[in-house]
Formats: C-alpha cells, structure tokens, sequence
C-alpha cells in the first residue's frame, strides 16, 4: 500500500537523522527501535499473544495490583462506554495482564493485539504507547502513525504509567482504539482520564500498604483535598519517608533538587527535608481543622494544602483461653 510505503520511508528518513514534526517521544522510540532492538520497518509484525500458562504466570506476578487496580478500569470503562475504547493492563515487561473490552469484536480485538496476553515491550511490537510509557516513565500518546510497524497504524494508543509505592515503574494502563479520528489531539480527554485513574490506583495502593503507619495527601485545591487529592506519601513514626504516590514522588524531588527518577534517595528521608514540618505537626493537619487552614510550604516554597491520616491501630493479638 503507499501509505505503507509513505510510513517506512519517513521512518527511514528518521534514522537518518532527519527532521521530524513527530513528538519527540515518537522519534525517540522509532530510533530505539533501529538502533538498539534492530527491528525493520518494512517487515510488519503480527501481535504478539502469550501462551495461557506464560500468561497465568505474569498474572501471578502482578495479582495484587491487579486487584487494587480492578475497580479503577471498571470505573474508566464505564466513563468510555459506547466509545469503543479498549482498556489493558500492562504489567512493568509490557504483557497485558487485564483486559476490558467489548465482546462482540473479540477476534479483531486479539488480532490487533488489544487483548489479554499480548506483549507490547518495545523490543516486539515496536513504537506503541505502553513501550513507549515504559521507556521513558511518562503519560502519552502513540496515535496511529506514530507506531513503528505498519500493522499498528490503524490503532490510537494512549497509556500512563504506574508506579508503586517505593517509587519504583510498575506497571501501564492503556485505553486504545481500533480506529479514531485523524487528529492526535482527539485523544487529549483520554490522556486525562488514564493518567487521572493511574492517580487513583496509585493512591489506593499506598493506602492498602501503609493502614498502620501516618499518610500525608496534598492538594493545590482546599476544596478538593480530602475527596480527590493529586498525591500522597506516607511517614513512619519517626517522621521518615516510607511511600508516595507518582505525584508525592514528584513533589518532594522538586522540593530538595532531587530527581524523581531515583527514588531510592527520597525513600528514607526526614519529611522535614522536603517540608517545612515534622511528625510532631502532623496532628494539627487532620480533619479537626478546616481544610483551608492546612497549608504547608515545601523547601522549594510550593505551597499545598495537605491532609494527615492517623495510622490504624494494630489489633492485638488475642491469647487462647486457659482450660
């Protein structure tokens, strides 16, 4: 086809260093795809399906998150229903874990390779949205000639990445199309909505983790702070940093010069390294005052208001009764 022809020559022109109007995270990708996985443009590729028992294995690996994350993708699909979107989660080796779909079009859908156990690294399906988001650890969008290999070029792909609460890459959430309108820009609300639900799950995951130990959410908003917070980060008894939330992640790299992506040097640290604050103040951020008068000033001088949550405690362990 000379679209397809079209397609393998620009790549081409690419790795010859060419310029490109192509975001800079899909010229990025289409060179690793040359360079380091040495893949051909002019060979198309089918999708990739795992066999059910490597599948069951990844599943395995990922179980917790995935029931964390269940509610989040119910709750997104449901908020795209009757838009034809298909939602997966990749897990960190890019093999999709969990599927939300329509039915009806299984045999497309498992063709593209939007199905449960296909593997979308880089290194096999080329430039596509959840390779992409994990190479680089960023929300975005890989629409349909941004992929690399003809095959994918009919699908808009958009994913966010999702961490765990050390901080650490942990897996992908992708809402994809078979088919979209032409402009890349027709997929900024879904690029909202995955990063929006990534933001949550991330949250619920901290949460789950760290019942027993102090929580600290942070908003730019007063008004959105204990419904809808945009990070969190979660402190043991002596005030140290045990957990975060991208986000929280985030916030206090900026707050010490640090870089978020090396999240073993904020892991660790007195909260008072990030903020104006210590574990003796968090008391005075719970729910007793008004969210308006919760403002703390991070080391950088950003200014958040934040929200404190006492750690649950421990039940103790009943003895048996004598006789």
């Amino acid at each position: 086809m000379a679209a397809d022809a079209e397609h393998i020559r620009e790549v081409e022109n690419v790795a010859m260093g060419r310029a490109s109007t192509r975001d800079p995270w899909v010229v990025q990708s289409w060179l690793r795809c040359i360079n380091e996985h040495r893949l051909d443009p002019s060979r198309a590729c089918e999708a990739f399906i795992l066999s059910e028992g490597e599948l069951r294995t990844h599943r395995q690996q990922s179980e917790e998150l995935i029931a964390i994350a269940r509610s989040g993708l119910e709750a997104l699909y449901g908020q795209m229903a009757g838009q034809n979107y298909i939602l997966l989660l990749g897990d960190r080796s890019g093999v999709a874990v969990e599927f939300l779909g329509d039915p009806n079009f299984d045999h497309r859908l498992r063709k593209a390779g939007l199905y449960l156990g296909a593997e979308w690294s880089e290194p096999r399906a080329g430039t596509c949205a959840i390779g992409a988001c994990i190479a680089t650890g960023e929300p975005l969008t890989i629409h349909q000639t941004d992929h690399f290999d003809v095959t994918h070029t009919p699908l808009s792909c958009t994913a966010a990445p999702i961490y765990d609460a050390r901080g650490e890459f942990a897996a992908v959430l992708d809402i994809s199309l078979l088919s979209s309108p032409i402009t890349k820009a027709s997929q900024n609300l879904a690029l909202h909505m995955v990063a929006a639900t990534v933001r949550r799950i991330e949250l619920a995951n901290l949460m789950a983790q760290t019942r027993h130990e102090w929580v600290l959410r942070f908003s730019r908003s007063p008004d959105f702070l204990d419904v809808d917070p945009e990070a969190a980060i979660s402190l043991d008894g002596s005030g140290r940093v045990i957990g975060m939330t991208h986000g929280g992640a985030k916030i206090l790299a900026r707050a010490a010069g640090l870089s978020w992506r090396k999240p073993e040097r904020i892991i660790g640290q007195p909260l008072g390294r990030f903020l104006d604050l210590s574990v003796d103040d968090l008391g005075e951020l719970t729910r007793k005052r008004p969210t308006r008068d919760r403002l703390v000033v991070a080391r950088d001088g950003n200014r958040l208001f934040a929200h404190a949550i006492e750690p649950q405690l421990r039940r103790a362990r009943r003895l048996p009764s004598p006789g």
